[in-house]
């Protein structure tokens, strides 16, 4: 065996090892982009733990049920949570928007996040919180919500949602 017989198998090994590299190498970035999908995903799903946690302690989830009954007077503590509370779910909307643009977030998550937005400001008084607040977020994504907006119709009030649950859950329970 000559010496450039030996040198060309030295170089077509040397390519087989670079091709497995590339392989190896893709494969670990397709991995470490599921990993950094599901961080994100799951850190979607913990900041609306959290934001739901935070609501009952400070007594949000009150004041919404009350808004969601089609109530119009609020103290101005309650408009000021009322206020935080939109703001949540506003700055969770735009961040799951952002990372959805970027193609980080599921399709599934980014709905999600649009459907609550779009159940909040379909509540006349949170409606009437954004126009007054929305100066406060940025501007692209206060433009995406004013586009929105339109075809988002305000929600008529739920007068008796205890009976409501209670008539949803016997008709639960009959299909036993």
């Amino acid at each position: 065996m000559m010496l450039s017989d030996l040198a060309s198998i030295g170089s077509f090994v040397s390519g087989v090892a670079v091709l497995i590299s590339l392989i190896y190498l893709a494969l670990q970035v397709r991995q470490a982009e599921r990993n950094q999908r599901a961080a994100l995903t799951q850190g979607y799903v913990n900041r609306a733990v959290d934001a739901t946690c935070w609501f009952v302690e400070n007594g949000i989830v009150d004041a919404m049920g009350r808004v969601m009954s089609g109530e119009t007077e609020f103290t101005h503590d309650e408009l000021n949570r009322l206020t935080a509370a939109l703001r949540v779910i506003v700055l969770n909307a735009q961040d799951t928007y952002l990372a959805h643009a970027a193609g980080l977030v599921d399709q599934s998550i980014f709905d999600t996040a649009m459907i609550q937005l779009r159940s909040y400001l379909a509540q006349p008084v949170m409606r009437a919180l954004w126009v007054i607040s929305a100066r406060a977020f940025a501007p692209a994504f206060r433009e995406e919500i004013e586009h929105m907006l339109p075809e988002i119709p305000l929600a008529a009030p739920l007068s008796d949602r205890k009976g409501r649950f209670q008539a949803t859950l016997a008709s639960v329970m009959e299909t036993r």
